[in-house]
């Protein structure tokens, strides 16, 4: 048995699914090659996913998009950092939490986009971060 780090170097090894959920060239589903770009996945369906919204993990999920649809104001950014810092320490506890970032579009003040620059406890130094807008769309960068 291979080690989690022998595992993500390893070329000829998939770690888990990539979402949004689609086929690719090799797979049914397109999958992750290391632990770095699966906590992304994994990381962003968390916040994507409602409590109650997950068969089985009814409390599974965030209440991030909940406090996007709130009154914005001074205390808004550091609600959601904290929504965001319970949910990944509750689910996701291999994920560290760098920075949470809460931003607005330019030319729309209303809406709310979530920043979440992270690394893992496999790869602490290795940095990585999804951007979160309300409309359920999410970039690993």
């Amino acid at each position: 048995m291979s080690s989690a780090r022998e595992t993500d170097l390893n070329p000829n090894t998939y770690i888990g699914l990539s979402f949004p959920l689609r086929r690719d060239k090799f797979h049914d589903f397109a999958m992750t090659k290391n632990s770095l770009q699966q906590a992304g996945h994994n990381l962003k369906n968390l916040l994507l996913t409602y409590p109650g919204e997950r068969v089985g993990q009814p409390k599974f999920g965030s209440r991030l998009r909940e406090l996007c649809f709130e009154q914005i104001d001074d205390t808004l950014p550091q609600r959601i950092e904290e929504e965001v810092k319970r949910a990944v320490t509750k689910w996701l506890p291999y994920i560290n939490l760098i920075e949470v970032a809460t931003l607005t579009e330019e030319g729309d003040k209303n809406k709310i986009f979530v920043r979440v620059k992270y690394s893992t406890s496999l790869n602490p130094q290795t940095t990585q971060q999804i951007e979160l807008d309300t409309s359920y769309t999410a970039t690993i960068q």
